[in-house]
């Protein structure tokens, strides 16, 4: 054995340092790695995750829009039992002059929720406007009950399911959309009287359009079209199936004029 000097043992002693300083440095080094792997670890579970096949935020852009939801149900029924209830008479006649007043009833499908009596009293308002049918002096109107011994017409509010079916019969056929008329029948759908049509306007201008229309084909007068882009629409243009150009109108008198359109075949 070669003997230890103080030269030798101060030289043993530095490596043993340097090998202890080593061992320190390589322990906070695997420390460091293990703590990064543990925040690598924790910051991939709080990450949401993607769906198999998702392409990424960046594609997400041109994903399809969701679909809207579903509109609530109608508070009105769309079918019925296709009987009737008739309002009441009245005495009074509307319209002036000293024409032989036009009869007619009034009826309101059952199970739909609408009183007949106020069907009827929102049929009259319309009837006895001025701006109606009776502007010209030569017509007049009056309600009369269901057992009377003359009736020239019968406005009806049905169902669509309902209103189909009287229109069919008689030939015309209103795939559930819209009113008809027919000889002695004026066959109002329940839907169109309870909602207009998009984009028509005020629901009132829509109702005195129905009746005025449907009331305007029993008095013989034919369809008319849109006389130019902008103006009112003749009240027997079918506005029904869109106002092709023109406003919004449920009157046949302008200004205490008849007020129409060119005829269509």
């Amino acid at each position: 054995m070669i003997p230890e000097g103080p030269r030798t043992r101060a030289l043993l002693a530095r490596r043993r340092r340097r090998r202890q300083r080593l061992l320190v440095v390589a322990g906070i080094l695997a420390v460091a790695a293990l703590l990064g792997v543990a925040v690598l670890a924790y910051v991939n579970r709080s990450r949401p995750q993607a769906p198999v096949g998702d392409p990424g935020p960046r594609a997400a852009t041109s994903a399809a829009p969701a679909p809207a939801p579903a509109g609530p149900a109608p508070s009105f029924p769309v079918t019925g039992p296709n009987s009737f209830s008739y309002a009441g008479g009245s005495d009074q006649v509307l319209g002036g002059g000293t024409a032989d007043p036009r009869r007619y009833r009034v009826a309101v499908e059952n199970g739909t929720g609408q009183d007949p009596a106020g069907f009827a009293a929102a049929v009259g308002r319309i009837l006895g406007d001025p701006r109606g049918w009776t502007a010209g002096g030569d017509v007049r109107f009056q309600q009369v009950p269901k057992d009377a011994a003359k009736v020239d017409f019968t406005i009806m509010l049905a169902t669509q399911a309902t209103s189909e079916k009287l229109c069919s019969v008689g030939g015309v056929h209103t795939e559930r959309y819209s009113s008809c008329r027919l000889p002695g029948q004026l066959v109002i759908n329940l839907t169109r009287w309870l909602t207009g049509i998009p984009g028509y306007g005020p629901l009132d201008e829509y109702r005195a359009y129905e009746i005025n229309y449907a009331v305007g084909r029993d008095l013989g007068h034919g369809n008319e079209a849109c006389p130019n882009p902008g103006a009112a629409a003749p009240v027997m243009q079918k506005q029904v199936l869109g106002l092709k150009g023109c406003t919004a109108n449920g009157w046949p008198y302008r200004d205490g004029k008849l007020y129409s359109g060119p005829a269509v075949p």
